[in-house]
């Protein structure tokens, strides 16, 4: 009798640059053969994906991670795991203020996901405390086209550049994305065409500042 695969479901919150993180994470799961379901309360594991900027989205992301831990109560879900901006500028006050979330994961362990995804649905519903697994806020790009679309297949969000350099006073984003960084011309280039093979014939190029961007 064949195991039935390790699943997940995922609350998509924020920006286009939050899409791409999300469709790039859930790529990567599927190539590891972890399921990824529309419905929360049939997965193992749910992501919520989270917004960290202004207020209105940090509560958002608060409610969307009570109604996921709402739904692992209720449910077959055996965990729920937040991502994104919020978990990666507050992951410390997330795991001790919330201790129904089973893992807080930054932006440099996304690759690391499957592992701990596979670890929550072994271990069940059962947890002694929340782990955090975030690390550093500049993070080498990589190829960003094996994705699970999460918009409609004719158009696709394509980052060439990442963080912010600037120290405005009312903004926080470089704390969490990190310092201003383009992405290589070719890799810009490879990633169109790829995408553009899987059907989207729209390019939305996306960055924290598309003013800076210089292609090398």
């Amino acid at each position: 009798v064949m195991e039935k695969p390790v699943s997940v479901s995922l609350v998509p919150l924020g920006c286009p640059k939050n899409t791409v993180d999300a469709e790039v994470m859930l790529g990567d799961l599927e190539q590891q053969g972890i399921s990824v379901l529309d419905d929360g309360s049939d997965a193992d594991v749910i992501i919520v994906n989270t917004c960290g900027f202004i207020e209105d989205a940090k509560r958002e992301s608060i409610e969307a991670i009570l109604t996921a831990a709402e739904l692992k109560e209720s449910s077959g879900a055996k965990g729920v795991v937040v991502t994104g901006c919020l978990a990666q500028r507050y992951a410390s006050q997330l795991a001790e203020e919330l201790p129904e979330v089973d893992a807080v994961v930054g932006f440099e362990n996304y690759k690391s996901l499957g592992e701990k995804v596979r670890k929550i649905a072994l271990n069940g519903k059962k947890k002694s405390s929340s782990t955090v697994e975030v690390g550093k806020a500049t993070v080498p790009f990589r190829p960003e086209w094996g994705r699970r679309r999460l918009a409609p297949n004719h158009t696709a969000y394509m980052r060439v550049a990442e963080g912010c350099d600037h120290a405005c006073s009312f903004c926080a984003i470089p704390s969490f994305r990190g310092k201003f960084r383009s992405k290589q011309w070719d890799q810009v280039v490879e990633e169109a065409r790829l995408l553009a093979s899987k059907g989207a014939v729209e390019l939305n190029l996306i960055a924290e500042d598309t003013n800076q961007v210089q292609f090398h």
